[in-house]
């Protein structure tokens, strides 16, 4: 008879039916700051395509703060103002995309850093008929923005049956005096389409920027911070 100890030495040399798996690598959550939230908490479904995310933008490439979350972030108030929006475009079979919500401070940095590149491989595209200065001359970027406080939209609308954009006569990011909000050289349907997003988001309580037919920002914003940490889908949300 073999001894136990033999049994035991013998079954420490048996071949493993299954790899014992790897302790999984959880990310960090950071806590977002208590006035935010996601948008998709307050306006559930609502269409979300962050265009510094990606290379669809005036710069081309994924801007620093971006690179980590594709979800909207706005301030309570200003989600709820969204909200209202929402609703009301609803009844009419259509509703809002969101190209751009919370913007980190440090984004503004990242546009002013390419600005002095000579990089200019996205103007025929987004600034045709300006300079990288003269971007910031005509005030399209600033080096401040309502985005960084959490309380400004870009968005268009879309039909809910086809997921397609109301046409607005150009893109998002043309920084361009046709992009203007009303504009000579639109369409009566164009220009009937960019009225009808200013009235309803001004009835939900945010103005537009005149220049950006596609930018809005809340009316009454009382008492601002201006916040600087990056997206992240997953931040820890404060009640």
């Amino acid at each position: 008879m073999k001894s136990l100890f033999t049994i035991a030495a013998a079954l420490l040399f048996l071949p493993q039916c299954s790899p014992i798996p790897a302790p999984q690598v959880v990310a960090e959550q950071r806590p977002m700051p208590t006035e935010l939230c996601y948008l998709d908490t307050v306006v559930p479904g609502i269409k979300v395509d962050l265009k510094y995310c990606g290379n669809d933008n005036f710069v081309g490439r994924p801007i620093d703060g971006y690179t980590e979350g594709t979800r909207a972030i706005l301030r309570k108030d200003a989600a709820l103002a969204v909200q209202k929006a929402q609703q009301e475009l609803e009844s009419k079979g259509l509703g809002l995309l969101i190209w751009d919500a919370y913007r980190p401070h440090r984004a503004l940095a990242d546009f002013y850093a390419w600005s002095k590149t000579a990089d200019d491989s996205t103007r025929a595209e987004f600034y045709p008929n300006i300079t990288k200065r003269g971007i910031y001359e005509n005030r399209y970027i600033g080096l401040t923005s309502e985005h960084s406080w959490g309380i400004a939209v870009d968005l268009t609308i879309i039909d809910l049956k086809t997921g397609k954009e109301l046409d607005m006569g150009g893109r998002h990011d043309l920084l361009d005096a046709s992009s203007a909000t009303v504009y000579a050289g639109l369409t009566k349907e164009q220009q009937a389409n960019r009225l009808l997003l200013r009235d309803t988001m001004a009835r939900a309580g945010m103005r537009n920027y005149s220049k950006e037919w596609w930018h809005y920002f809340l009316r009454e914003p009382g008492l601002c911070t201006r916040h600087n940490f990056p997206l992240d889908d997953h931040l820890i949300v404060t009640p």
